[in-house]
């Protein structure tokens, strides 16, 4: 499971001593309900409201990133960029992600157009983490003159852009990024339409994809009644539980993402779409390929090939 590193969940907690549990729940649920119907951020209008939100959406959203992020670790495990963006930060969950994953970072800007979730974002920092900037911001506004970056983050953000002005600010992304565009979007077959779309976008302007695809080509998935999304299970606190009205003590996060790269290569490998299926004769896998998902079986009686799919987990690369 992938859990809050230490210092944001003591950050976390900090900010929970003498705040009613019961407000807390009240203002996680009404923002969840109108997130649901389609609202903006501009709902989160208050330091109660930003650390319901926290409660309840950073965790997972952590998690989201970080596992999409150790994918991408996969495919170029010397990449040590040195500067970030996160543009729609949020409480700078992305950024949080990328600094535990990549310990070579000593700069990061970190954009939001919200001023509470801003506040917090600054607020849940490590005290010893320096080189970070907060702005204030639009996407549409800073995209194209926020500061260059090795590696820039849109994690859960570009839902919220009019599709008219999508391809223009996700043109400026790639522009700033000297490096490494990293896209996380909700796994749901909505959250995958956009990627396909992004990823269009992004091909079109000469970028090579890194993650998750094994190729270059058209997804096999366009048509298909699946779609490619990936799920991380995260634990939840007490205080989860409780904002939740949870019983459960993990939770599933499922996620789609896109990692689109200059100068570092480009897709190989097969990635695992699915939990594999295990039985006593053969780990059955579904496989992303160029024209199709590749449904294979390696039986039992290939020994060293079995024993190795048995350990293959969802969103796995592997080599074929």
């Amino acid at each position: 499971m992938t859990g809050l590193p230490a210092w944001i969940a003591a950050a976390l907690q900090s900010k929970l001593e003498n705040v009613s549990r019961n407000d807390l729940r009240e203002r996680a649920q009404a923002i969840s309900n109108a997130y649901r119907a389609g609202a903006s951020s501009d709902l989160i209008r208050s330091d109660l409201d930003a650390l319901a939100y926290a409660v309840v959406r950073l965790p997972a959203t952590y998690a989201a990133v970080r596992a999409a992020l150790t994918h991408t670790m996969e495919m170029v495990p010397d990449f040590a960029p040195q500067s970030l963006v996160d543009i729609g930060c949020g409480p700078g969950t992305a950024a949080w992600a990328a600094l535990d994953a990549w310990r070579s970072v000593s700069h990061a800007t970190l954009i939001d157009r919200n001023p509470r979730l801003l506040e917090l974002a600054r607020q849940l920092r490590h005290p010893h983490q320096g080189g970070i900037d907060f702005v204030q911001g639009e996407m549409a506004k800073t995209a194209g003159t926020t500061p260059k970056a090795d590696v820039v983050m849109a994690s859960y953000a570009l839902t919220e852009i009019p599709a008219a002005a999508l391809s223009g600010i996700l043109g400026a992304l790639w522009d700033r990024a000297g490096k490494m565009l990293v896209i996380v979007e909700p796994g749901t077959v909505a959250g995958f339409q956009r990627i396909l779309a992004y990823r269009d976008l992004l091909l079109a302007q000469g970028a090579r994809i890194l993650a998750p695809c094994s190729h270059e080509s058209l997804c096999p998935l366009v048509s298909n009644e699946r779609w490619c999304h990936f799920g991380v299970r995260l634990p939840r606190s007490r205080d989860h539980l409780i904002v939740k009205d949870a019983d459960v003590p993990f939770e599933d996060e499922k996620f789609s993402y896109l990692v689109a790269a200059r100068d570092l290569g480009s897709a190989w490998g097969h990635r695992v779409l699915a939990t594999p299926r295990v039985s006593k004769a053969a780990v059955t896998l579904s496989l992303c390929a160029p024209e199709r998902v590749d449904e294979r079986s390696i039986e039992r009686r290939q020994k060293d090939a079995y024993r190795a799919a048995k350990r293959l987990d969802w969103g796995d690369l592997i080599d074929l």
